[in-house]
């Protein structure tokens, strides 16, 4: 028995599809364009929604010893943020939270009653990303300062202020 197949390819054509084959291209082109224009709209609004989903939950204090202290934050996802140090008078250590928004319920000023760390200010800023920054204000000591940061499985990220 013999089976007759007929395969019929996009890159050959025959007399009577080659009038075809222009509106063949349209239509592909016409499809591409919006494919790519879907994409993009999809890529816009997942970035769009993903600063709505990270959200800073709490921050905590805690005094370890007379001289280690820990900031706690609690996040609704997994977003460590950019940690770097200020130099000057009063020495800060600020954590800047990129796309991400914080609980209304979280104090904006936290008082702390340590010994290294005087206290936390919560700031948002728009430019030139945003971003939720939290400084922490260090106490101006002649001894240099060790900072850990580990982040933990259940979201939380922990700053840790020592003396070296």
């Amino acid at each position: 028995m013999l089976l007759n197949l007929m395969v019929e390819s996009p890159f050959i054509y025959t007399a009577e599809q080659t009038n075809s084959r222009p509106q063949k291209m349209k239509n592909a082109t016409r499809i591409i364009c919006i494919a790519l224009y879907s994409l993009a709209i999809v890529c816009f609004l997942d970035s769009w929604t993903l600063a709505a989903e990270r959200v800073i939950k709490d921050i905590g204090f805690e005094k370890l010893s007379l001289t280690e202290e820990r900031v706690s934050f609690k996040l609704s996802e997994y977003a460590p943020p950019m940690v770097f140090g200020l130099e000057g008078e009063k020495g800060r250590l600020v954590c800047d939270f990129f796309d991400t928004k914080i609980e209304k319920d979280v104090a904006r000023i936290l008082t702390t009653d340590g010994n290294l760390i005087l206290g936390i200010r919560v700031g948002f800023h728009n430019t030139p990303k945003q971003k939720i920054r939290v400084v922490l204000d260090l106490a101006p000591l002649e001894k240099d300062y060790a900072i850990q940061q580990h982040f933990y499985e259940n979201n939380i990220f922990v700053v840790t202020v020592g003396l070296k």
